[in-house]
C-alpha cells in the first residue's frame, strides 16, 4: 500500500484523525473528516494551535492531557466538549515519535440519549416516590396465565411484609401465586361480583374496570381497596392478554362516608334506624317477603300521654323514657332481617317477617310486656302508674301489598284505634 493509497483510506474515516505536536498542540497531520469536525479550512488547520480552539478553561484541560502523553501514560486519554449545541469526544494516544493521536467524532446523539434516559430515570424516580407517597399500589395482570406482576406498595398498602408476597424486591416483582394470593385475601362476599366485573372488562363489555372491595391486611382486619384498570394488549383474536391497574387504599374515606350513611339513616338521640331509612328497607323486605312466602308485618306504637309526661317531668326524662324504650325494642328483634326505626316524637315503627299473623302478635305483646317491665313511673296517665304504649299491628301476604304508604296509613288507622280503645293496647 502506498503513501496515497493510505491517505485515502485515512480521509474516509468516520472519525477524526490527527497528530499533533504535544508541547504546542500544533497540527502535523490530519484527515478530511478532521477538518469537517473542526468546521475550519486546511490552510487554518496548519496555522492554529488545537488549544486556541478551547475557552481557557478547557484548553488548560487539554494541555493537561497532552502532558500525560508527554509522560508516557499507558493508557488512552479521553476528553469531551461542547460547541454550539453539538457534543464531541476526543481520544489521545502517544505514538512511537512522541507526538499525539487524536481521533475525534461527535457524540451529540448519544450525549442526546444519555441526557433523555437521565431525565426518564429522574422522572421514573419522581413517580415512584409520587407512588410510595401516596399509598397507591400498580399492578399488571396477565389473565390468561394467571400472573400478576406489581410494586411494592401493592403489597405494604395492606400492611403485609414485601418479602412474603413478592418474587424479589425490585420495582416491579411477580406476585406469588398470582390470581390465587390475590383471591385468598379478597373479601368472600366481595369476590365474585369483582371477578365479574373483570371478567366484564377482558371480554370488552366495559372501558374501564372499575371496582370496589375489600382485602384482608397483614393484621386481620378489611380494607377498602379501589381497583381502576384497563386491558393494554389483545392478541390477534381479541383475547385480552395483559392489563394494568393500580390500587387505592379508601378505607379511612369509605370508613367517613359509612359514618356519614349511619347518621343520616339513624336517629340521633336512640340510635335507631330513622323514617328516611325506613322506607328504603321496608320496600326491600316487601320483596324478600314475597321470595320468602312470608307475612310482611308492620308494628307501629306509640307512648301514651307523653306530651303529659314531658310537662310533668321534664325533656330529659323524656328523652330518657325514649332511650330505655328503643333498647326494649332492638332487644325484642333477633335475626337480621328484623328492623327497628323511630319515626318520629314518640312513634316507633318495626318492620319483620312471620309464617303466620299469630306469632306476630304474640310478639307485640312481648314488647308491650317487656316496655310495662321498666316500671316508669307515669303519676298523670289514666291507664297505669307506668309507662305505657298502644300499637297498631298490620300483617299482610306479599300478593296483597300495594305500596308503603298503603301500608303505612292502614297500619297508623290501627294505631289510632288502640289509642282511641282506651290506650295500652294492640289493635290489629
Amino acid at each position: 500500500m502506498n503513501e496515497m493509497q493510505l491517505k485515502d483510506i485515512l480521509d474516509h474515516q468516520p472519525l477524526g484523525i490527527a497528530e499533533l505536536s504535544v508541547v504546542q498542540g500544533k497540527y502535523i497531520y490530519f484527515n478530511e473528516r478532521e477538518c469537517e469536525l473542526r468546521n475550519l479550512t486546511y490552510e487554518t488547520m496548519w496555522e492554529i494551535s488545537l488549544f486556541d480552539l478551547f475557552t481557557d478553561k478547557e484548553s488548560l484541560e487539554l494541555k493537561a492531557l497532552f502532558n500525560k502523553c508527554l509522560t508516557g501514560s499507558k493508557n488512552a486519554l479521553f476528553f469531551k466538549y461542547k460547541k454550539a449545541d453539538k457534543h464531541f469526544k476526543m481520544k489521545l494516544v502517544k505514538n512511537e515519535k512522541g507526538n499525539v493521536i487524536t481521533f475525534l467524532t461527535e457524540i451529540t446523539k448519544s450525549e442526546q440519549f444519555k441526557a433523555e434516559r437521565k431525565v426518564d430515570k429522574e422522572n421514573i424516580k419522581r413517580l415512584t416516590n409520587a407512588v410510595k407517597a401516596a399509598n397507591i399500589g400498580c399492578w399488571d395482570f396477565y389473565p390468561q396465565e394467571g400472573r400478576i406482576i406489581a410494586n411494592k406498595t401493592w403489597v405494604t398498602q395492606k400492611k403485609y411484609l414485601d418479602n412474603k408476597f413478592r418474587a424479589s424486591n425490585e420495582l416491579f416483582s411477580e406476585i406469588i401465586d398470582g390470581l390465587d394470593k390475590w383471591a385468598s385475601i379478597v373479601h368472600p362476599d366481595d369476590l365474585e361480583p369483582t371477578i365479574k366485573l373483570i371478567a366484564k372488562h377482558l371480554n370488552g363489555e366495559s372501558e374501564v374496570y372499575n371496582a370496589k372491595f375489600r382485602m384482608k391486611d397483614g393484621h386481620g382486619q378489611w380494607r377498602w381497596i379501589h381497583d381502576i384498570g384497563k386491558v393494554c394488549q389483545r392478541d390477534e383474536n381479541g383475547n385480552a392478554v395483559r392489563m394494568k391497574g393500580v390500587h387505592i387504599d379508601i378505607t379511612e374515606s369509605k370508613n367517613l362516608e359509612l359514618k356519614i350513611k349511619r347518621i343520616s339513616e339513624t336517629d340521633s338521640l336512640t340510635g335507631l334506624l330513622n323514617r328516611r331509612k325506613f322506607e328504603s328497607l321496608f320496600n326491600n323486605t316487601i320483596k324478600e317477603s314475597g321470595r320468602d312466602n312470608k307475612l310482611i308485618c308492620f308494628l307501629m306504637l306509640d307512648i301514651d300521654f307523653f306530651k303529659t309526661y314531658n310537662d310533668t317531668y321534664g325533656h330529659l326524662a323524656g328523652d330518657d323514657v325514649l332511650k330505655k324504650l328503643s333498647n326494649v325494642l332492638q332487644k325484642s328483634l333477633f335475626r337480621d332481617d328484623d328492623y327497628c326505626f323511630r319515626l318520629g316524637g314518640e312513634e316507633f315503627g318495626l318492620v319483620f317477617k312471620v309464617d303466620r299473623k299469630e306469632s306476630a302478635i304474640i310478639l307485640s305483646k312481648k314488647i308491650m310486656h317487656n316496655i310495662a317491665q321498666l316500671q316508669i313511673p307515669h303519676k298523670h296517665s289514666t291507664v297505669s302508674d307506668y309507662i305505657t304504649v298502644s300499637m297498631g299491628l298490620l300483617c299482610t301476604e306479599y300478593s296483597k301489598t300495594v305500596n308503603i304508604d298503603e301500608l303505612y296509613k292502614k297500619t297508623d288507622a290501627l294505631l289510632y284505634k288502640a289509642k282511641n280503645s282506651g290506650k295500652n293496647t294492640l289493635s290489629s
